[in-house]
């Protein structure tokens, strides 16, 4: 009896302090306010230091003559990796980038190499890149789920919420929501699908309006004069054929016509013309304003070049030009004309087509010579770094590439290694393919190096950022599991890695076959299937309600066997709700897209619907086709990497631990251990922090406030506010605060998830941890907005910093306050 009555006493005690307004008045926070405070700022670079068709403008070392970017940055390079590894998944097989020394060691002997970063959750690529892209959580840049997401319909009595369909992440920036039902409810979500909240949404004093669009990130640089090429980066190029061609060159242009023409259904053609490549132009850009092309039904050559809509846009965005697609883009890198180099470096081949960086034409996906977007999932290295390499020796200042994994075939051709490996297969850490990928990227990245230097493109006078979305979790054998991989004393480089048939593959789950089987719950509910997915349970009912609550504790319950763990465990690892996922930034301004509840699993497994017999199978079972998991809260998922090297990074080389000891996927407790007890050492941000920092560095702002901080430990020389007493402090207990991975959000999932099991009379455990949670949010919130609003002052303002280490106190008893609710449950 003791121990319950402990319990009570402490939620009481929680619920009162984070209920307390005069506490709020104490820390001098008054609420969240709907508008950022000192650091909203205009764009502009803070200190200031024409191609024909078919042709390629030389490499131009000191930049574009109209781009502005200041402390004598003429180039930016921004690469981001989709699930490539810094520290080992298997401890005996080197880790991903230990196979690519090219590119670590430039990092490291040219700047600093961060192996301290972490992602928001959920850790999915869309997330995570426009987490990177803005520097602001899913809350407020309209990502916080997944890859993909579900949208209540207003089908249900006087138009509420009742069924959901599905939507895509992917959209370009300013599209509306992308529902991917084969048959859309006439009732979906017409929001834009990068909605936009200027504070976090769930706690503003006013409600968000889900109607307006997340300033995009290209245009500071724009704005300057600079133009900016995005290769394979999330909605910043066209993403989808549909809507997209329409909407960027108009209903009845030559595009939209060949798209209607084309009777192909999964439209490659089009796909590889002018999806996944775009160049956003300054104004008056003669690299926009002089390109022609013979498009679809013509003869003649007209300009290819269409207005870059923002309509959004904090200050306006008229005059400003695109260019999308590899059709319209490559003539201005050089494409059309034949056998083309620069320095030696081949840029075109025989017949005029651009080539990778070993000479291959870069063709569009699933099409025979025909030059185009490979496609967004098998986009090697080889091909990005061949864009952006051509991008900027054909005068573009700045440029982003996106650069898929080596953890699947990508199809590489020639690489004996992945010889009678299937398309597309999982490849474990150490195996045959998997270190033959590896060894193609670190050549392609040498050569890209040697490549830039010859153009005068160096850390001299180019700002060089590295990152990757997430982290995996291996689903399979490994180093002190129940199943290891063959032989024992593997390591990738001298001995190949095996992986034996069912040692291998993610635990594929039927999660409505379980609740109806093991819990005889059949509630209806729309899921985002995932490693953590997310129940929009039919109606849309309250977190209250007796369906809801049932459902939420029938899937704490579910359990499975797992042959990597040997033996039968809970599925379930966390359960958030609501008012817990508005801690972990989860809900954004358009509540039609807020789900019912969030599980985040045992990342092993990954959980879909289906039938509620599981078709007379198993409910789980193995699917040697997906081994790489993430999503889920696991360190070695939501722990990543961050690089920079260029003008004003200190050169650390490694700020942080070494690959070989940080999380991995082996052991008895193989994804049981969470980010915030990992241990791990070294300067600690989240991928919100990459996109200040870059800005700091180059001179510019954004038109608002961002999530992240500038991260001053890299900076060679940070100006006097950032250097003020304490600044350092409270930058770091505001990551611990607002990451939705620091200690924080570590400690109110604990409490959540002890909650949502929970089965006390009238629900009372429930009800009164979840007041403290709301109490705890608001609190944080209030706390966080007044503390970066004074950090992107410091940064982009110089203007100091009064009482740091008083607010530093204050966030240290907000989740000291949440570490009490966590440990009495």
């Amino acid at each position: 009896m003791r121990g319950r009555a402990g319990r009570q006493a402490a939620w009481f005690r929680v619920t009162a302090a984070a209920s307390s307004a005069a506490l709020l008045g104490t820390l001098g926070l008054a609420g969240t306010s709907m508008a950022a405070t000192a650091a909203t700022a205009a764009t502009g670079a803070t200190s200031a230091t024409g191609t024909a068709t078919g042709t390629a403008k030389p490499a131009a070392p000191a930049g574009s003559s109209s781009c502005h970017l200041g402390h004598g940055v003429k180039h930016v390079v921004e690469l981001t990796f989709d699930n490539v590894h810094y520290f080992r998944d298997n401890p005996n097989v080197p880790s991903d980038l230990e196979l690519m020394p090219n590119l670590l060691n430039f990092f490291e002997d040219n700047g600093t190499f961060l192996s301290n970063n972490h992602t928001p959750l959920i850790a999915h690529t869309a997330d995570d890149l426009l987490t990177t892209w803005t520097g602001l959580y899913g809350d407020r840049q309209g990502m916080p789920i997944s890859n993909s997401y579900q949208a209540y319909n207003t089908d249900g009595p006087n138009n509420s919420f009742n069924t959901t369909d599905p939507a895509s992440s992917f959209a370009y920036w300013t599209d509306p929501v992308d529902d991917t039902a084969k048959t859309p409810n006439a009732n979906h979500d017409t929001n834009p699908n990068m909605v936009y909240a200027p504070v976090p949404p769930v706690t503003a004093r006013q409600p968000v309006s889900p109607n307006t669009v997340t300033p995009a990130p290209w245009v500071p640089f724009t704005r300057s004069g600079c133009d900016a090429a995005d290769i394979a980066t999330a909605n910043q190029e066209l993403e989808n054929t549909t809507p997209d061609i329409a909407q960027a060159f108009g209903a009845n242009s030559p595009e939209a016509q060949q798209l209607a023409a084309d009777t192909d259904s999964f439209k490659d053609a089009e796909t590889a013309d002018y999806v996944g490549v775009a160049v956003h132009c300054a104004k008056g850009s003669a690299f926009c304003a002089d390109a022609k092309g013979v498009k679809f039904g013509q003869t003649e050559p007209s300009p290819t070049a269409v207005p870059d809509v923002l309509p959004d846009e904090p200050g306006g965005y008229q005059g400003f030009q695109a260019l999308f697609g590899h059709r319209y883009v490559a003539p201005q890198l050089g494409a059309g004309t034949p056998d083309l180099t620069h320095h030696g470096y081949q840029v075109t081949n025989a017949a005029g087509n651009l080539v990778d960086e070993n000479g291959n034409q870069i063709n569009g996906a699933f099409l025979s010579n025909h030059p185009g977007f490979p496609g967004f999932g098998p986009i090697n290295a080889s091909q990005t770094l061949a864009y952006m390499a051509d991008s900027l020796e054909a005068g573009l200042p700045i440029v982003n590439g996106y650069i898929a994994d080596i953890h699947g075939n990508e199809g590489i051709s020639g690489l004996a290694g992945c010889a009678g490996v299937a398309a597309n297969a999982a490849l474990g850490s150490g195996s045959a393919c998997y270190i033959a990928q590896a060894n193609y990227y670190n050549q392609a990245f040498g050569t890209f190096f040697k490549r830039l230097a010859a153009d005068g493109i160096t850390p001299a006078n180019t700002e060089f950022v590295l990152s990757s979305d997430e982290g995996d979790h291996e689903a399979g054998a490994n180093v002190g599991r129940a199943i290891q991989p063959a032989p024992a004393n593997c390591n990738g480089t001298t001995i190949a890695c095996t992986y034996p048939a069912g040692s291998f593959g993610e635990l594929a789950g039927n999660i409505t076959g379980l609740l109806a089987t093991q819990k005889n719950n059949t509630t209806p509910f729309s899921l985002e299937t995932d490693t953590a997915p997310e129940f929009y349970v039919t109606g849309n009912p309250g977190p209250n309600a007796p369906q809801v609550r049932t459902l939420e504790r029938d899937v704490a319950g579910l359990t499975a066997d797992n042959p990597y763990a040997g033996g039968t465990q809970k599925i379930t690892n966390y359960l958030a709700d609501p008012a817990e996922m508005a801690i972990l930034h989860m809900v954004n301004a358009d509540p039609a897209r807020t789900p019912t509840f969030a599980l985040f699993a045992k990342p092993d497994y990954f959980l879909s619907p289906g039938a509620a017999d599981c078709g007379g199978k198993a409910c789980v079972t193995q699917n040697t086709g997906f081994a790489w998991d993430h999503g889920d809260d696991a360190a070695e998922i939501n722990t990543n990497y961050a690089a920079f090297a260029g003008p004003g990074v200190k050169h650390l080389g490694l700020d942080g631990q070494s690959s070989a000891s940080g999380p991995n996927s082996a052991g008895p407790n193989s994804g049981q251990v969470v980010a915030a007890d990992s241990g791990t050492t070294g300067t600690w941000l989240d991928e919100t922090d990459l996109r200040p920092t870059l800005l700091y560095l180059t001179g510019l702002k954004d038109d608002y406030e961002h999530d992240g901080r500038v991260v001053t430990e890299i900076l060679s020389h940070p100006n006097h506010a950032l250097r003020g007493a304490g600044v350092a402090s409270l930058g770091a207990c505001y990551k611990q605060l607002n990451s939705s991975v620091g200690q924080f959000g570590n400690f109110t999932l604990q409490a959540s998830t002890a909650a949502v099991e929970s089965s006390t009379p009238g629900d009372a455990e429930y009800r009164t941890v979840n007041t403290a949670l709301t109490g705890l949010d608001r609190l944080r919130d209030s706390l966080a907005l007044r503390v970066k609003g004074e950090l992107e002052a410091a940064a982009f303002g110089d203007q100091p910093i009064v009482g740091a280490a008083g607010q530093t106190a204050a966030c240290q008893g907000i989740i000291a306050a949440a570490g009490a609710l966590a440990k009495h449950l």
